[in-house]
């Protein structure tokens, strides 16, 4: 009984050491940190918050601050506060197209607001350190008169961290305005530049 005990014992099979999953797990973390190929699309979301100051180059109005001798010279702009946010879809070293969102509000003088919804392009460049980006769409005036105009601005943004950089925008405007005794219909050129923060959020396939 003993040695049919004993064979029994010899011939069972060595039980299977388990396996590490510290191997298994190796290749997915690999898989995160491996870098997207510069050919591959991906959505790109992006926010700015700025001061921006602009001048007028027609002064229908008579408006404040004129930088020359008389009321109809080019006028200073009041100060104001931009925030832009948008989203483009394109590849990680290339122009990537989509559609940006700003709100521009006095920082003095009457209450105003300017909403500006525009196409926009966006390069990166230097390893994705250095952002160049343009836009162009209307501008809408909600306050204090309901109106609307033209829009077109270039821009570069250097990143200090992978999501924070300063930016600086140069933005050229057409508005148009309400009638004077002069004019049945007013056109204001306007040229303004902006500085700030932009901050940047990759959505990641």
């Amino acid at each position: 009984m003993a040695g049919l005990l004993l064979c029994l014992l010899t011939a069972a099979p060595a039980r299977a050491e388990p396996t590490s999953t510290s191997a298994s797990a190796a290749p997915v973390r690999e898989l995160y940190r491996t870098p997207i190929p510069d050919a591959e699309a991906y959505f790109h979301g992006f926010g700015s918050l700025s001061l921006g100051k602009g001048m007028r180059f027609n002064n229908p109005y008579r408006l404040a601050t004129p930088l020359g001798d008389t009321p109809e010279s080019v006028s200073l702009s009041a100060a104001y506060y931009d925030l832009g946010l948008g989203l483009v879809y394109g590849p990680a070293r290339g122009l990537a197209h989509g559609a940006v969102l700003h709100l521009s509000i006095a920082a003095q003088g009457i209450p105003q607001e300017v909403l500006s919804v525009s196409y926009t392009a966006l390069e990166r460049f230097d390893n994705g350190r250095i952002l160049l980006f343009g836009r162009a769409g209307m501008p809408i005036v909600l306050e204090p008169d309901l109106s609307y105009g033209l829009e077109a601005a270039v821009g570069s943004a250097y990143m200090i961290t992978a999501g924070l950089g300063v930016q600086g925008e140069l933005i050229g405007s057409l508005f148009y305005g309400a009638a004077t005794q002069d004019r049945s219909v007013t056109t204001i050129p306007m040229l303004s530049a902006q500085l700030g923060l932009f901050i940047d959020y990759e959505v990641l396939p």
